[in-house]
């Protein structure tokens, strides 16, 4: 974007279309050390499910606790070389497992999941498949308080500068289709929808799926203004995503399960989107697992102190502290901002200009909201200004006359509410 992230004119800011003219992918070769990222905390109970010098084999799943819990699987084979607890955002308990990779068993395959193959169906989609690139989410399915009616596939990235989904709905439309006869098989729902923009709409139509055109104005590709402005005649009762009885996939996803279900072999490469210092956009093709570090290196860019690395898009990406953070199964994007391209934040009183009121999608009074995070009072933003109504779309934060970090006041409300009520349920 050509313009701060502050500003007196209320902007309309546009998914950017993929072209004709997009350069191929660069695949980045196969890194020595590969690193996965574990929601699960280590075992506390002396039983871990790995330990330092455990061969794995590729397509592995990965576990820090033996009982069960998150799972990452092995994009390579190689020796487990340490597991450490790691501290993610919003201080987030996790466990990090880095593997030598051995290039000579690079090949040896765990045979788990071809067996399971044979026989798609949902708990083995759920087993081996929510690591896959994308991060494809079955946890809809097995709700007992929800019943899925439709499936909508998004054909473009939720945040701007991105154009990893709609990559594959341009040159890999065969493998989505794939991908959906699977989805149609494993859950019995046959209300498919591809959501893309008006520029791929006439390829989206071999999916064998509904399509859906999604505005280009941002945030028009969140789930849950799909289904309330693109969904309204399928779904009955309307409502946002978490009620309306919609289960969404990215089209990396589908299309990661059909190339699964239809070889028998887990795909581990992650397509990604890098944005440089210089605003110059590659499509990267990388092992889950990679390093940061060996995708810079490969196109000669480097980090100097007081830049900003960003794993997501200009509106709701988050930054690292590390060159070593890994490429996971859920990494659109990645955007590098040198130093003077950052804009300030300060932590001030809003100016009750009502810019962020004008321009929220779902019309959430932020002037209160951020009053009360500032605060620290989030039951009450909940309560008194609709805090679990916002959509996180970074819009609020973009037009802050005050340049106040709105957006991550409210991630670090809904993350710390969401720790208070698990640990009221663990009590």
């Amino acid at each position: 974007m050509k313009r701060s992230f502050f500003g007196f004119i209320k902007p309309k800011l546009t998914y950017e279309p993929i072209t004709d003219s997009q350069p191929e992918p660069v695949y980045i070769q196969a890194p020595q050390k590969i690193r996965f990222l574990l929601d699960t905390p280590e075992a506390s109970d002396g039983v871990p499910a790995l330990s330092v010098g455990d061969q794995v084999k590729m397509g592995q799943r990965i576990r820090a606790d033996a009982d069960g819990g998150d799972y990452a699987l092995a994009s390579k084979a190689g020796k487990v070389t340490e597991i450490a607890p790691f501290i993610g955002m919003m201080q987030a308990k996790q466990t990090a497992v880095t593997v030598a990779v051995d290039a000579e068993a690079s090949q040896t395959a765990d045979d788990e999941f071809k067996e399971k193959s044979q026989n798609p169906s949902l708990d083995v989609a759920r087993q081996f498949l929510q690591a896959l690139p994308g991060k494809p989410d079955f946890s809809p399915f097995f709700n007992s308080d929800r019943l899925i009616k439709a499936i909508v596939i998004l054909g473009l990235d939720r945040d701007l500068l991105s154009t990893t989904n709609q990559f594959f709905v341009k040159t890999g439309i065969e493998s989505i289709k794939t991908g959906i006869d699977i989805l149609r098989k494993i859950t019995g729902i046959h209300n498919v929808m591809l959501a893309v923009p008006e520029s791929l709409v006439q390829v989206a139509g071999a999916s064998g799926a509904g399509v859906k055109t999604v505005d280009s104005e941002y945030p028009a590709a969140h789930p849950q203004l799909i289904v309330r402005h693109v969904m309204a005649d399928e779904i009955k009762g309307g409502g946002d995503a978490g009620n309306a009885d919609v289960a969404f996939f990215s089209a990396e996803a589908v299309s990661a399960m059909g190339a699964a279900f239809n070889t028998g072999q887990l795909p581990m490469n992650k397509l990604v989107t890098l944005i440089s210092k210089s605003g110059n956009k590659r499509l990267v093709c990388a092992t889950i697992g990679t390093p940061l570090k060996d995708i810079l290196n490969r196109f000669n860019e480097t980090i100097q102190d007081g830049d900003r690395i960003v794993f997501g898009g200009p509106m709701t990406g988050v930054a690292v502290y590390t060159t070593e953070h890994p490429i996971q199964p859920d990494t659109d994007t990645i955007m590098i901002q040198d130093r003077s391209q950052i804009p300030e934040r300060q932590d001030v009183a809003c100016i009750n200009c009502g810019e962020c009121v004008r321009v929220c999608p779902v019309n959430i009074p932020v002037n209160i909201l951020v009053r009360l995070l500032a605060a620290d009072q989030y039951e009450e933003a909940v309560s008194q200004a609709e805090l679990d109504a916002c959509i996180e779309c970074g819009l609020c934060d973009y037009v802050c006359e005050a340049r106040i970090p709105i957006f991550q006041y409210i991630t670090l409300a809904k993350t710390t509410l969401e720790r208070m009520k698990a640990e009221e349920s663990n009590a």
